[in-house]
C-alpha cells in the first residue's frame, strides 16, 4: 500500500489540480493580453529589428540550407524541455511555487508577443499564418504547460500540507509526481519533433506569401 501511495496523488487533491489550473490560465491569459498590447508601445528601431530578422529567415528559408530540421527541433526542446525541468524544481521546492505562474506569465506573453507583432505586420494575412502555421503547435505547448505546472503545484501544496498540517502522515507521491512530468515533457517531445517535420515545409510556402 505505501509503494502504490508514491505513485498516485490523493483524491482530495483533485480540486487542488483545478484551482492550479484556473490560477495558471488566468496567468497565461494575463500574458497574452500584455504582450500584445506590449507590441503597440515598442518604438521604430526596435520594430525595424523585428522586421529585419522576418526579412532574413524568409531569405534564409528561401536558400533552405541554414534553418534545419535538427535545429528547429533542438531549440523547440531546450526552451520546452527547461520549462518542465523548472516546473519540477519549482513543486519539489515549494518556496518556487510562485515560479511557476510566472513563468506561465512569462510564456502567454512570448506567444501574445508574436501574435501581435505578426498582425500588426501582416494584417489579415498574419492571422492566417498564424493559424496556420502557429496555432497547432501552440496548442499542445499550452496544454502540456499547463498540465506541469498545474501538477507542480499540486504536488508543492501536498508537502505544505505535510509540513504544516502536521496530520497527514502518508508517504509522498513522489514517484507520481515525476512520471506525471515525465509525460509533459514526453509531449514536449513529441511536439519539437512535429515542429521540425513541418516548420519548414509551411514557412517555406507561407512566409513568403504573407509578406508580399
Amino acid at each position: 500500500m505505501g509503494i502504490r501511495q508514491l505513485f498516485f496523488f490523493p483524491s482530495e487533491y483533485q480540486k487542488v489540480f483545478r484551482v492550479s489550473v484556473i490560477i495558471l490560465l488566468a496567468a497565461l491569459t494575463f500574458g497574452l493580453v500584455f504582450g500584445s498590447v506590449y507590441v503597440g508601445y515598442m518604438d521604430y528601431y526596435a520594430l525595424e529589428e523585428l522586421e529585419n530578422g522576418l526579412d532574413y529567415f524568409l531569405q534564409i528559408t528561401d536558400e533552405g540550407g541554414k534553418v534545419t530540421r535538427a535545429k528547429i527541433a533542438t531549440n523547440s526542446l531546450n526552451t520546452n524541455g527547461i520549462f518542465i525541468l523548472y516546473t519540477v524544481i519549482c513543486g519539489l521546492a515549494v518556496i518556487g511555487l510562485p515560479l511557476v505562474v510566472v513563468m506561465v506569465a512569462f510564456r502567454g506573453a512570448l506567444l501574445g508577443f508574436t501574435t501581435g507583432y505578426l498582425v500588426q505586420r501582416l494584417a489579415w494575412k498574419g492571422v492566417v499564418f498564424i493559424l496556420i502555421t502557429l496555432f497547432p503547435f501552440a496548442i499542445i505547448n499550452v496544454l502540456a504547460s499547463l498540465f506541469s505546472g498545474a501538477t507542480a503545484m499540486t504536488f508543492s501544496w501536498i508537502i505544505i500540507k505535510k509540513v504544516f498540517g502536521g496530520r497527514d502522515h502518508n508517504p509522498t507521491p513522489i514517484l507520481g509526481y515525476l512520471g506525471l512530468q515525465l509525460l509533459a515533457f514526453l509531449a514536449m517531445f513529441l511536439l519539437a519533433l512535429l515542429e521540425a517535420g513541418t516548420v519548414p515545409w509551411l514557412f517555406a510556402r507561407m512566409l513568403p506569401w504573407a509578406l508580399k
